[in-house]
């Protein structure tokens, strides 16, 4: 009896002992998973939500603006309240035409890049000309090269101060004096020759003459075209 309550003892002591290891070796477990488990979960639980995130399609926004469009040449002045506005850019964009610092026109670039248009309604005087670029998105291009185009529609003046019409010549060097005024901008020729004028628009010329009758034709024309014509007729008797 004494020897079976001697190894119930030591048997109790041998469980005791392996409840305690369990117990500490439970501890230590929960220990480890908290500190290297949970960081652990979450690193993957991101790495998978990355993975997730880089499968969908990332929406792209262009935000690059076009290059300004090409404007064909213009002419320095013109006689006509329309003109025609050709150039070159990048297929489908939108052609913004600006006149003296306003929107005017709005065209859309062809399959081949081009633009036209012969409805820019001009005003008396100067008128500044350039472009921009619209792609689909919004964006703008810088401004186009300014073109300046003059528009006057009244022709110049043009006065014959000598000779008169039908004046007879009968001095010995078979010329005569044409002398007259017209706007200091303006070309004049005088039976096709260009004559110099000075700052107030005055010019003499001097034409020689054949016996008998001379037409003289004087043509003052301005650089928008528009031009005034006299003509004269003087006889030449020596």
């Amino acid at each position: 009896m004494a020897k079976y309550s001697l190894l119930s003892r030591k048997e109790e002591k041998r469980n005791m002992r392996r409840a305690t290891f369990f117990t500490l070796l439970t501890i230590a477990c929960a220990i480890a998973i908290i500190v290297w488990g949970i960081p652990s979960l979450i690193k993957m639980a991101v790495f998978f939500g990355n993975i997730k995130s880089s499968s969908t399609p990332i929406e792209k926004t262009n935000n690059l603006p076009p290059s300004p469009p090409f404007l064909n040449a213009l002419p320095e002045a013109t006689n006509s309240a329309e003109l025609n506005i050709s150039g070159l850019a990048v297929e489908g964009l939108t052609i913004k035409i600006f006149l003296t610092g306003s929107e005017a026109q709005e065209i859309v670039t062809d399959k081949d890049g081009k633009f036209s248009t012969n409805e820019l309604q001009l005003t008396l005087g100067n008128n500044e000309i350039y472009a921009l670029s619209v792609d689909q998105e919004g964006n703008q291009s810088a401004p186009s090269e300014k073109i300046s185009v003059w528009y006057e529609n009244k022709p110049p003046e043009l006065e014959i101060s000598q000779p008169a019409d039908k004046t007879v010549i009968s001095n010995e060097k078979g010329k005569v004096e044409v002398i007259g005024k017209t706007n200091p901008e303006a070309n004049i020729q005088i039976n096709e020759h260009l004559v110099i004028l000075d700052k107030d628009g005055n010019f003499k010329y001097s034409l020689n003459l054949s016996v008998g009758e001379n037409n003289i034709k004087i043509i003052a024309k301005d650089k928008a075209g528009n031009q005034t014509e006299k003509s004269l007729m003087v006889s030449y008797s020596p």
